[in-house]
């Protein structure tokens, strides 16, 4: 079920010392055989684990399985960093960290849904599903945009923005702040009109809180 690597020796080792060791105070259960590779909820199955113990498990989990195995640990390890709930505090990960997983855990992912792996694969839609989503895309269109034709210096530079939130390390750190309602995040500007959001009191210097103000003729106030 799981490889004979570094990282099994090590999930196991953190289990068992906190088997040996429980811990007061907040915990989260976790199914040390996952309930999506056959686990069960007996108590034997599980361990009570601080939240930084179980992101750990979670990410090796992902290094220490392959197949179809390694796609579900995939997902998992990225549920974990975007979603938490009022009964889970989920252990904060800096935005490099963030980045690594992505890119660990892409090609897994990418792969589990290329030709038939794809739920899709093979399929036709119905027009009336078809008209469906031709509706919603349209209203995802802005309509200042709608039947005009864009140079494919535009276009490119989309692209590249577009790929950015994905490699930039400050949009990340946005994405993931927003993911997991932290609060307190602000927007600011700089000299150049440019704008960005931060938690308050960490802007760097020269940027000032605020969206940048226009007079009626365009100019920046």
């Amino acid at each position: 079920m799981f490889i004979e690597n570094k990282y099994t020796l090590l999930y196991y080792k953190i289990i068992k010392n906190r088997k040996l060791n429980p811990l007061t105070g907040y915990i989260e259960k976790h199914h040390i055989i996952p309930k999506s590779m056959g686990g069960s909820n007996k108590n034997e199955n599980l361990v009570k684990l601080s939240a930084r113990e179980h992101f750990i498990c979670h990410r090796l989990l992902v290094k220490m399985t392959e197949g179809h195995n390694k796609v579900k640990m995939s997902y998992a390890i990225r549920t974990m960093m975007n979603r938490e709930n009022q009964y889970q505090q989920r252990y904060k990960i800096s935005s490099k960290i963030y980045e690594s997983i992505i890119e660990e855990t892409k090609a897994t992912i990418g792969n589990n849904l290329k030709g038939s792996n794809n739920p899709y694969y093979g399929k036709k839609h119905s027009e009336e599903v078809r008209q469906k989503m031709r509706e919603k895309r349209a209203l995802q269109i802005m309509p200042a945009r709608k039947g005009k034709v864009y140079s494919e210096e535009t276009l490119s530079r989309w692209r590249e923005a577009n790929k950015k939130q994905f490699t930039d390390l400050h949009q990340i750190e946005i994405r993931r702040t927003k993911c997991n309602k932290i609060q307190g995040m602000k927007i600011y500007h700089n000299s150049e009109g440019k704008t960005k959001y931060y938690i308050e009191e960490t802007q760097p210097s020269g940027w000032v809180k605020g969206r940048v103000t226009t007079t009626k003729g365009g100019g920046n106030q």
